[in-house]
């Protein structure tokens, strides 16, 4: 489903350039569970904003569903997204003018399939579907960014860092909830994580080591 093919990425400031990337090639199969380790700064948040076209690169080919990202144009890219993807990020992004169950209702177009009560539900936040962001903790405002992602049942599941602000019971819930969806839905499930012992409960764990990927 995804092909990264002799990818190199660098970022340009006043100090010269940075090189996150350099030959990166890897495949990421139609449905299952990856992670994504590496050290503070090493390019876990890059990798998975190049998958999905929110950054560019400068060599080297990436394609969804046989779709080469470097073709298309920037219209081509969002629709390509809000076709497939599905986004957890690490900070919440939640509209703090909507309720908890309206946030997950907006990312499906407003259109409730019936799935947002289950996974709020799932997710141990159901009890707290009509309250706004403002008026509840860190770690549920997490899970609700996680529920939100998967609102429209997406294809390809990015998640950054998504147990980052839970304590161990409730990481241990999010944990469980995504490698069943994956299973359930036939999807795949790519996430960054610094939880050792979460990356290993992937189908495959990947390391990032001096700008390469390497099975860990």
């Amino acid at each position: 489903m995804i092909s990264i093919n002799k990818l190199s990425k660098s970022y340009e400031d006043k100090s010269g350039s940075q090189k996150v990337f350099k030959n990166l090639s890897c495949e990421f199969e139609s449905n299952g569970v990856y992670s994504i380790l590496g050290s503070s700064g090493s390019g876990k948040t890059t990798l998975l904003n190049l998958i999905s076209g929110l950054d560019s690169f400068q060599n080297g080919t990436i394609e969804v569903f046989n779709q080469n990202l470097n073709e298309l144009s920037v219209e081509e890219k969002s629709a390509l997204r809000k076709k497939y993807f599905g986004f957890g990020y690490q900070f919440h992004y939640l509209l703090e003018n909507l309720s908890i169950y309206e946030n997950c209702l907006a990312a499906n177009f407003g259109v409730d399939n019936g799935n947002i009560d289950v996974t709020l539900k799932k997710l141990g936040i159901a009890k707290i579907k009509n309250k706004l962001p403002s008026k509840v903790s860190g770690g549920e405002k997490q899970r609700t960014s996680i529920a939100r992602a998967i609102s429209k049942k997406p294809n390809i599941l990015i998640l950054d860092e998504p147990t980052g602000n839970l304590d161990q019971e409730n990481s241990l819930i999010v944990q469980d909830f995504l490698l069943d969806y994956a299973k359930e839905n036939d999807s795949l499930v790519i996430y960054a994580t610094h939880d050792i012992s979460f990356a290993k409960r992937a189908y495959k764990s990947l390391n990032i080591i001096n700008g390469s990927l390497v099975e860990a």
